[in-house]
């Protein structure tokens, strides 16, 4: 049993890691709704957030400790304040040494992630059939100009966009379905790489500058 047991829990561990979790975004009705999928079968809400959450009780404020005599007779003091425009360009300094591995990481994940569903459909209202015309060819031209900008940037499984006109109830409408895939081990690797060349170049950063000696 034992031996079972210990070959299943690396599998469900891997089947964890490797399979992909799907986020589904639904616009209807001017609402956003948003579903996580694990293990292609159990779904998780995000958006909308159920109502009827529980209710924190206010703390009560604690009460300041006596100080027993002879403490805080001798303080120590204060530490120096650094100098806030050196901590700004510390900080900037920072942030820009870090900006390429970024953008490295936010690359890799855009390379493996999957636009599995797009479905778009728009109702162009008007009364006049010129105007609705102009505005169903310039719908289809956004589109599918998003289209192919998505296609240079991630994987795009399916992709269906239709543009309707509508010249009776003068109201226009708009429903979409999108479905992302991503796998964890994925974030995973992208987040280890990340760390490591982050973490390589705040110490590369620290280390004091070698100073060289003049030869007379």
């Amino acid at each position: 049993m034992g031996r079972y047991i210990a070959l299943a829990l690396p599998a469900f561990l891997a089947l964890l890691l490797f399979a992909p979790v799907k986020a589904e975004f639904t616009w209807r009705k001017e609402s956003l709704s948003l579903r996580l999928r694990l293990l292609w079968l159990f779904p998780l809400t995000i958006l909308p957030a159920k109502p009827g959450g529980k209710e924190k009780k206010p703390k009560k404020p604690k009460k300041p400790k006596k100080e027993a005599p002879g403490e805080g007779a001798e303080a120590p003091p204060p530490p120096k304040k650094r100098d806030p425009a050196e901590r700004a360009l510390e900080l900037l300094r920072t942030v820009n040494d870090l900006l390429p591995h970024l953008a490295s990481f936010i690359g890799y994940i855009l390379k493996r992630l999957t636009l599995s569903r797009c479905r778009i459909a728009l109702v162009i209202a008007g009364e006049e059939a010129d105007q609705v015309g102009i505005g169903v060819g310039r719908a289809y031209a956004v589109g599918y100009g998003v289209y192919s900008g998505l296609c240079g940037v991630i994987r795009v499984r399916e992709f269906r966009y239709n543009v309707l006109p509508d010249y009776i109830s003068g109201e226009g409408a708009a429903d979409a379905e999108f479905t992302l895939e991503l796998r964890p081990s994925t974030l995973l690797a992208g987040a280890l790489i990340l760390l490591v060349r982050g973490a390589a170049t705040l110490l590369r950063g620290q280390r004091p500058a070698a100073t060289t000696k003049v030869r007379r």
